[in-house]
């Protein structure tokens, strides 16, 4: 038999992993209990213990240098208007510490003496300045003024602190030191333009991830003399990094999977004991963590289940410390997966992950081609209920990582910046050309999804390339006109989305010819719309023109709107919601398997 919709929502994972500074405990996050939470556990195993009650959602969180407390940033209705809370390391006395609901707080770090740093757009909805916050509540005072976005701010030894920022992309990032005095030095040229992430303190200088003066992101150190040297560069992208101490774990990006390194001196080993997977990643973060002892959690997720939480030691296999509550779900009708590529308009090949229910063959059978956000995003081995649920059902499942996908260098994700938007939603009409010429799927029985950006290219495909013949399509919190989303998207994105969309002034006559809203006489498939009323980043006006000007036209829409949600569902009632109403959309017009 194959699982049941209803276990597959019930089943839960941990990430977001953190790491006592003695080793001996470690915190995660999982949505057990219906939304994200904080949660502890003896890094050694044993019972769990939620820590968080008071808010909605949990979102970035740090530990505090001695392990005493633990800062946090929780939002109401997934507005991502992130306030600041503390509490001990035990869950007890947490209170909120910021009073203002109109701006977002950005959790970075704590400093020895117990002040809490955070990115604050408390000056200007647009910019994010580091700030000092007292675990007392005092008043916040200002640490390092910029107009830009903030990502992390790393406190040294001597109380100096490193801060990693963008101005004009998200891939693009300066690093400044902040001397004790408050003075600044940029440590960074500006020039080449190159990332500058997951900055950590390191053998007097720091360890980053960056990709200055090539291709894919290796792990570099840079000096506080501004000195730049790279220690492991692989020709593979390095996506994630933890350090503490002399020692630094990564992760490369193999075709999409993770590979764990864990590294000291001349020593690099790949972590052993990991079924093969892929970290557990989201918009915050936080999937790998390392304490001083060598100890390394790792959130690891997986097609066939929810993410768990792995604890590594130098020289032995991982241990699965936090399982996934699978809900008595097997493996029969769970999804296997098979890396597939298809050659494009333009010669160049496309990879993605073909998905299929346990044990059948490819096809033919009706297939949805599931689109990633980002545009920088990459389809990677993540437990995703929607996804599990249509495998469930008998549907293929293909994934495509059309270009501009992150994972696999800068000149790949550059493929679709700006006027060169098309090509990527050319690659996606390609794939369901491949899908129907492979017989994977019937050519009049393939179905197109995504969410956020994923949501633009569903309704791209079904707008520019309406012949061919696409089925039904669900677009999940997608960008329906860049003129209103330019218009009402959060300040603070603007700047960052013009490198990738274009400018709403200079390319505006562009972005009107590629905004589904303005061609919506081509648009024959039945559509299904999905969006939180909260959503910062996409409006929610997005939804509600589309739908209302293609009900005018006597297109078959479907609407669902949720009150409590913002940018995506997080809520699992609300998934348990939609998810089947969703399945139930593609049976109707895709057919049964």
């Amino acid at each position: 038999m194959p699982p049941s919709l209803k276990r597959i929502l019930d089943a839960r994972g941990a990430q977001r992993v953190a790491l006592s500074p003695d080793g001996g405990r470690l915190f995660y996050v999982t949505d057990i209990t219906g939304t994200m939470q904080l949660w502890s556990v003896p890094a050694a195993g044993g019972t769990p213990t939620r820590l968080s009650y008071e808010c909605d959602r949990v979102g970035a969180y740090q530990i505090s240098l001695d392990g005493a407390r633990v800062a946090y940033g929780a939002d109401e209705g997934g507005d991502e208007r992130w306030a600041i809370w503390v509490m001990r390391a035990d869950g007890s006395a947490a209170r909120r510490l910021t009073d203002r609901p109109d701006r977002i707080h950005h959790v970075a770090g704590w400093t020895a003496d117990g002040a809490i740093l955070a990115f604050a757009n408390l000056r200007d909805e647009r910019y994010f300045d580091l700030h000092r916050f007292s675990p007392d509540g005092d008043t916040p005072r200002l640490v390092f003024r910029h107009d830009g976005t903030g990502f992390r701010a790393t406190v040294l030894d001597d109380g100096r602190i490193a801060v990693a920022t963008n101005r004009i992309r998200g891939d693009q990032h300066h690093l400044t030191l902040i001397e004790a005095d408050g003075s600044i030095r940029r440590l960074t040229p500006e020039t080449p333009a190159a990332m500058h992430a997951n900055v950590h303190a390191f053998a007097g200088g720091l360890l980053v991830r960056s990709d200055r003066d090539r291709d894919k992101d290796a792990v570099a150190r840079v000096g506080l003399d501004g000195s730049f040297a790279y220690l492991v560069a692989p020709d593979r992208v390095v996506d994630d990094l933890a350090v503490a101490g002399e020692r630094f774990a990564y992760a490369l990006n193999v075709d999409g999977r993770s590979e764990i390194h864990l590294a000291s001196g001349e020593d690099d080993a790949v972590v052993r004991g990991l079924p093969p997977g892929d970290l557990a990643t989201d918009l915050i973060g936080q999937s790998l963590a390392l304490s001083p002892d060598g100890t390394l959690a790792i959130a690891w997720a997986r097609f066939d289940a929810p993410s768990a939480v792995y604890v590594a030691r130098p020289g032995a296999a991982a241990e699965i410390i936090v399982p996934p509550q699978m809900a008595g779900l097997a493996g029969e009708g769970m999804p296997d997966e098979e890396l597939v590529s298809w050659r494009s308009f333009d010669g160049r090949e496309i990879p993605g992950f073909l998905l299929r229910p346990r044990g059948v063959p490819r096809g033919p059978r009706p297939t949805v081609v599931q689109v990633h956000g980002g545009p920088e995003g990459q389809a990677r081995p993540l437990w995703n209920p929607l996804t599990v649920a249509l495998v469930a059902a008998g549907f293929n499942v293909l994934q495509p990582n059309v270009r501009g996908s992150s994972g696999y260098g800068r000149a790949y994700m550059s493929l679709d910046d700006v006027r060169l938007r098309m090509d990527s939603v050319k690659d996606l009409d390609a794939a369901a050309a491949w899908l129907a010429e492979s017989k994977i799927a019937p050519r009049e029985r393939i179905g197109v999804i995504g969410g956020s950006y994923g949501g633009f290219m569903t309704l791209a495909a079904i707008a520019f390339f309406a012949e061919r013949g696409w089925a039904a399509a669900v677009d999940i919190v997608g960008i329906a006109s860049f003129e209103s989303f330019f218009a009402r998207t959060a300040p603070w994105r603007r700047p960052l989305r013009v490198a990738e969309y274009g400018d709403p002034v200079n390319d505006a006559e562009f972005l009107r010819s590629i905004s589904p809203i303005n061609s919506l006489d081509r648009i024959k498939a039945p559509l299904m719309v999905i969006h939180g009323a909260n959503d910062p980043r996409v409006p929610v006006e997005e939804a509600e023109q589309i739908v209302a000007a293609l009900r005018r036209r006597g297109v078959s829409v479907e609407y669902l709107r949720y009150e409590d949600e913002g940018h995506g569902l997080a809520k699992a009632k609300n998934r348990a919601d939609a998810w089947p109403k969703v399945v139930s959309f593609f049976e109707r017009y895709l057919g049964s398997a």
